[in-house]
């Protein structure tokens, strides 16, 4: 089965614009992003979708200088924008990632499409419990389709997966849970000016050049630098309403 992990970015944000392009080690975020994903022994192709309004042709530059594959589309219609990315690289499975989170682990992907081809899902969210911006969502091709299809509503429309975990007469959904202890009070994401402080530390602490950190690297690191708990947990996560109810985004 064609597994094809595709990552989510664009230059606009209201709250940290140009963020996907942050300096983290004198490479940009989405570089970063893209080589960790590629780690992936389950991965086939990964693939930006970013939009084809002018500010990303940045990210169009950053694809080409780094032999990154790209897909542009709708800016607004990202559900759109997968599912035609979806199918150009005739997935079959479906990773979907963001440009917001710069700490993706390789280990946790593999992992999931592990679970996810075991279970035969439509949807999972894997896992629950992990930091901020460690999850993944992973879903089928035919569910892409048929919310392509089906959807209307605005967020089904903006954020892709609401009209997946929303429909379970449709589809077999699962948010898998944390084994063991739960990080979900660690927030790795960047949206923020204090977000950007922290993964620019993990970095300087952890990233060598040829070399790759883990989940678990970085959880050992958090041992000897007790203050980086206290950096951004009291930030607010963004949430996507959908019909009445609120999910993180």
């Amino acid at each position: 089965m064609n597994t094809v992990a595709i990552v989510q970015a664009r230059m606009g944000s209201t709250r940290l614009p140009g963020k996907i392009m942050t300096e983290l080690c004198k490479k940009p975020m989405l570089w970063h992003i893209v080589k960790r994903v590629r780690q992936s022994e389950s991965v086939n192709e990964v693939v930006v979708a970013t939009s084809r309004e002018p500010a990303d042709d940045a990210v169009e530059e950053l694809a080409e200088k780094n032999h990154i594959v790209l897909w542009r589309g709708s800016q607004n219609h990202v559900l759109k924008r997968f599912y035609e990315c979806a199918s150009y690289y005739k997935a079959d499975i479906v990773v979907r990632l963001t440009g917001d989170n710069a700490l993706v682990d390789a280990g946790i992907i593999d992992s999931g499409i592990a679970y996810f081809k075991e279970s035969q899902r439509d949807y999972i969210y894997y896992r629950e419990g992990l930091p901020l911006g460690m999850a993944i969502e992973i879903f089928t091709y035919d569910a892409l389709k048929c919310a392509y299809e089906s959807a209307s509503d605005a967020q089904c429309i903006e954020h892709v997966t609401p009209y997946l975990y929303k429909n379970p007469q449709l589809f077999q959904a699962e948010r898998v849970p944390c084994v063991g202890k739960d990080y979900s009070y660690l927030r790795w994401t960047m949206d923020t000016e204090r977000d950007k402080e922290l993964i620019s530390e993990i970095y300087k602490n952890l990233y060598q050049e040829g070399k790759y950190f883990s989940f678990e690297d970085i959880l050992k690191e958090y041992e000897k630098h007790p203050q980086w708990k206290f950096l951004n947990t009291d930030i607010e996560q963004k949430k996507v309403t959908y019909q009445g109810e609120e999910a993180e985004n």
